[in-house]
């Protein structure tokens, strides 16, 4: 009993620390997206915290992001898409969403600047989330497995 008390207390803690930190940020606004985001993006990566040995068939998977519409080939094709999007300090990511992110995410996180942390929303429901790092650099967090997503050569 005791140790299922400690479990549920340590879990508290830890998810009051993610919701506090997730409340010290701005609140996702500009549901327009930016333009560093639109274009066709491509997984380079997967990134996962129990890779090894796993093949990963995704890599070479082409997402496009546009002002109204995605196509998020795992999940969905929107045409009435929304970005719900706010700048995080790169120092913050790892402390917002670390326990989501592999330790392999890490080195790829911008220490200095911001990231956008994007939300792809369709029928303004939300359907994925993107991180975008910058320098056509993206992790796509995607059902316990995140993908590194480069830009395309053409937007």
């Amino acid at each position: 009993m005791k140790l299922l008390a400690a479990t549920a207390f340590a879990t508290g803690m830890l998810l009051t620390a993610a919701i506090q930190a997730d409340v010290t940020l701005p609140p996702m606004a500009n549901p327009q997206g930016s333009p560093e985001m639109f274009g066709t993006w491509t997984i380079t990566k997967v990134l996962c915290k129990d890779c090894a040995g796993r093949r990963a068939e995704e890599v070479g998977t082409k997402f496009t992001f546009a002002p109204t519409s995605f196509t998020d080939p795992f999940s969905i094709t929107c045409t009435n898409a929304s970005y719900p999007n706010r700048a995080i300090p790169g120092d913050q990511v790892m402390k917002l969403f670390g326990t989501n992110l592999p330790k392999s995410a890490k080195n790829l996180i911008p220490q200095k600047g911001s990231v956008i942390d994007a939300r792809l929303a369709c029928d303004k429901g939300p359907v994925g989330r993107v991180l975008f790092l910058g320098d056509g650099k993206a992790i796509y967090l995607y059902e316990g497995e995140d993908y590194f997503l480069e830009r395309g050569k053409t937007p």
